[in-house]
C-alpha cells in the first residue's frame, strides 16, 4: 500500500513517464489480482471445511481486488484496444492550434505538430469525431463552449472571442495522465458556426482513448446545454 501510494504521488507530480505509469499500474495489477485469487481460493477451502474464516484475510482480499476494479474502470476493454495515438481533433486537415502547449511544453513533452500520417488510424477508430455544426452565432457559440468545458473541470488558460479560441488541460483522476485541450469556434454566416476540438496528450504514449473520451464528453456537454437553451 505505501508503494501504490508513493507511486500515486509520483503520478501526480507528473516524475515518471507514461510508459514508466503503465508499467507500475500493470505490475500493481497483476500482483494484486495474483494475491487476491490464491486468497479467494484459501478462503473457500477454510468455508468449505467449515473453518472460521480470518477477518483479516477477507479485508486483505477486498483491497487487493481494488487496483484491478479501479483499473478497468479508469481504461475499460475499450481504452486496452485503441490505437497508439496521442492527439486526436475533430479537423484532421486544419486542427486546432494549441496555443498553451506551444508555450508551456517542454523538449521532454510530445510535439504539438498534428501527424498527418495518423489521419486514418483516428478516422477508422473514431469516425464520430468530427466538426460540430450549430445554427448559432459564434459569440453564443463561444461562450455556450467555454461554459461546457468549465463543467468538465478543465482548467481555462485562453479565452480568446475574437479568435474564437479556447485552450484548456486536464488530468486524469487516476493514472494523472494530462492533456492540453483546444476549442475553436468559427463563424460560418450570421447565425451559424462550427466547433472544432482538439484534444493531446501532453507526454507521447497510447492515450486509451482518453482524448477521444475528452471530445465526445465536450459536445454532450454542449449539447446539454444546446437542448436547455432551445426550451427557454
Amino acid at each position: 500500500m505505501l508503494v501504490i501510494i508513493l507511486a500515486g504521488l509520483s503520478f501526480q507530480l507528473d516524475l515518471v513517464s507514461v510508459k514508466s505509469k503503465l508499467s507500475f499500474t500493470v505490475l500493481v495489477v497483476l500482483v494484486s489480482a495474483f494475491v487476491a485469487l490464491v486468497g479467494t481460493v484459501g478462503l473457500i477451502r477454510r468455508y468449505r471445511q467449515n473453518k472460521r474464516l480470518s477477518t483479516e484475510m477477507v479485508v486483505l482480499m477486498s483491497v487487493c481486488m481494488w487496483p484491478l476494479i479501479l483499473f478497468f474502470v479508469a481504461i475499460g476493454p475499450k481504452g486496452l484496444s485503441t490505437p497508439d495515438l496521442h492527439d486526436i481533433s475533430t479537423d484532421t486537415e486544419n486542427p486546432p492550434m494549441l496555443a498553451y502547449a506551444e508555450v508551456s511544453r517542454t523538449h521532454y513533452d510530445s510535439p504539438t505538430l498534428y501527424r498527418q500520417d495518423l489521419v486514418a488510424q483516428q478516422v477508422a477508430a473514431y469516425p464520430d469525431i468530427k466538426t460540430f455544426h450549430v445554427a448559432l452565432p459564434k459569440r453564443d457559440v463561444f461562450h455556450m463552449s467555454a461554459y461546457a468545458a468549465s463543467m468538465l473541470g478543465w482548467r481555462v488558460y485562453n479565452l480568446n472571442s475574437r479568435l474564437g479560441q479556447i485552450d484548456l488541460r486536464d488530468t486524469t483522476a487516476f493514472f494523472a495522465f494530462k492533456a492540453d485541450i483546444s476549442i475553436r469556434v468559427t463563424a460560418v454566416g450570421d447565425d451559424n458556426s462550427i466547433i472544432d476540438v482538439r484534444s493531446a496528450s501532453v507526454k507521447l504514449g497510447r492515450d486509451f482513448g482518453f482524448n477521444a473520451r475528452r471530445i465526445r464528453d465536450f459536445f454532450a456537454g454542449f449539447n446539454a446545454e444546446l437542448e436547455k437553451r432551445q426550451t427557454l
